[in-house]
């Protein structure tokens, strides 16, 4: 019988709704620290770059919701920590470009990691179903005295 562990490892290990928001968390502390760390070098210029790498980390591991918590966490923090203070009028228009290109990008970079879990997922389901169709018909195969490999006549 042909082995496949990596399947198995993959079918088996299911991340709970903890471990991936907790992974969103951190990844997005992690870019807060190394964006903090470089402000006095960068200054208002990129504020948005760090989180970006954070909302895809987020994205791939855990799906929509903690790609989209990353997502809007990195929004709020590199507009109160990184971006030029806000002027009475409002935002300026460079500020308003890097915000709505933020959120597209980082949109589009969660939706499609969303498609991807949905499309593994639904891959897995048909895998499991398939597994089980053969090992019902192994079964029956067994009880009917075949061996395996061996064709029965009509």
């Amino acid at each position: 019988m042909y082995h496949r562990p990596s399947r198995e490892l993959a079918l088996n290990h299911q991340k709970t709704a903890v471990e991936k928001y907790a992974i969103a968390i951190g990844v997005v502390g992690i870019a807060f620290a190394l964006r903090y760390a470089l402000h006095d070098t960068l200054g208002p210029r990129i504020p948005f770059a760090f989180f970006t790498l954070s909302t895809l980390i987020s994205a791939w591991y855990g799906g929509l919701g903690p790609g989209m918590l990353a997502a809007a966490s990195g929004l709020v923090l590199a507009d109160f920590f990184f971006m030029p203070p806000h002027s009475p009028e409002g935002l300026g228009e460079t500020e308003r470009t890097s915000i709505g290109i933020y959120a597209m990008t980082n949109t589009l970079i969660v939706v499609l990691f969303w498609n991807l879990h949905t499309k593994l997922r639904d891959a897995e389901h048909e895998l499991r179903k398939r597994d089980g169709a053969r090992l019902k018909a192994e079964v029956v195969s067994q009880a009917n005295g075949d061996t395996p490999g061996q064709v029965r006549p009509l």
